[in-house]
């Protein structure tokens, strides 16, 4: 689908009644919404193994997800790898229990592909005794969440959660925080930081690219920056299309004046940008400060801890 109608669907569904349910479907039918878990579980045992390397063991942990999405991947995984707890939040209530129902099932399908994938990270008779456990309840998805420790909160906002100080081991969002303003995604981060103790860590996977370039080839990962703010919030300015776009060095800073120490930060860099900029791509005024790395970095991990009080910007 070129991009122009696809951002003209998203207006319309933003804005009619029920709009959400109608754009739900409008995903399953034509775009790329569907069951499979392993979509999203490499990216997972990928963080896994950057945090194992910080030091960051996953078993008997405290984890809270900024943003569930329509599937509880994530947190699923984390019960296999030994979390305690998973508190998964997001501002709509769109997890969709066939879909999930249909995700287990496939998890617990996949004892061979899991082990593979998470080999050194969990004990193989542990990862068994979890999987057997979403084997017994994988038709009965909301049972199941309980029964492992995943909380689904949702309408829920991570700018407020009324959690004490110090009661999460771990915040961690997947391809969510391009979606938040800079202003909300500023209380956020603050909030993550109250919430984590003093050992914590906060990991992020974000996707500083133009949304509408993953299915329509015919415009760069960089289409979007030719926008100015008012042009681009009358194409994307909905629920179901708005990306901030901002570049890696501001979503870093945001880290940093939240009171975080990043400690790995991984950038790639998307080259098919990179060449359409050196061939005269048309970068708005308002990118014009970033280098070219900068504005075609469209996969951002940041692993960050919380500083402590006397490190802490002024």
């Amino acid at each position: 689908m070129r991009w122009a109608y696809k951002a003209m669907v998203q207006k319309f569904c933003a804005a009619a009644p029920g709009g959400d349910v109608l754009y739900q479907r409008i995903q399953q039918r034509f775009g790329r919404l569907g069951a499979d878990p392993f979509r999203r579980l490499p990216t997972h045992a990928r963080m896994v193994r950057r945090l194992r390397d910080m030091g960051f063991g996953g078993e008997g942990r405290r984890c809270l997800e900024i943003g569930t999405g329509h599937l509880p991947v994530a947190p699923v995984a984390f019960y296999l790898v030994g979390a305690r707890e998973t508190v998964t939040v997001d501002l709509h209530r769109r997890l969709n229990p066939e879909l999930t129902a249909e995700m287990l099932h496939r998890m617990a399908a996949a004892e061979d592909q899991l082990l593979e994938l998470y080999d050194g990270v969990v004990a193989p008779e542990l990862l068994r005794e979890r999987l057997a456990v979403i084997r017994g309840l994988a038709g009965r998805p909301y049972e199941l969440l309980e029964r492992i420790g995943v909380r689904y909160v949702a309408p829920g906002d991570a700018a407020r959660m009324p959690d004490p100080d110090g009661s999460f081991d771990l915040s961690f969002s997947v391809t969510v925080l391009e979606h938040v303003t800079p202003g909300a995604l500023r209380q956020i981060l603050a909030e993550a930081r109250r919430l984590l103790t003093a050992d914590g860590v906060a990991a992020h996977l974000i996707d500083p690219s133009d949304h509408f370039a993953h299915q329509d080839q015919r415009i760069t990962r960089i289409n979007f920056l030719r926008f100015s703010e008012r042009e681009w919030r009358r194409v994307g300015g909905n629920e179901f299309s708005y990306c901030n776009r901002l570049r890696a060095p501001e979503l870093e800073r945001l880290f940093d004046e939240a009171g975080f120490g990043i400690e790995r930060s991984e950038r790639t860099v998307d080259e098919r940008s990179r060449a359409a900029l050196a061939r005269g791509f048309p970068v708005h005024p308002d990118f014009r400060r970033f280098e070219p790395a900068e504005l075609c970095t469209t996969e951002l991990e940041i692993y960050a801890r919380p500083r402590t009080s006397a490190s802490l910007p002024t």
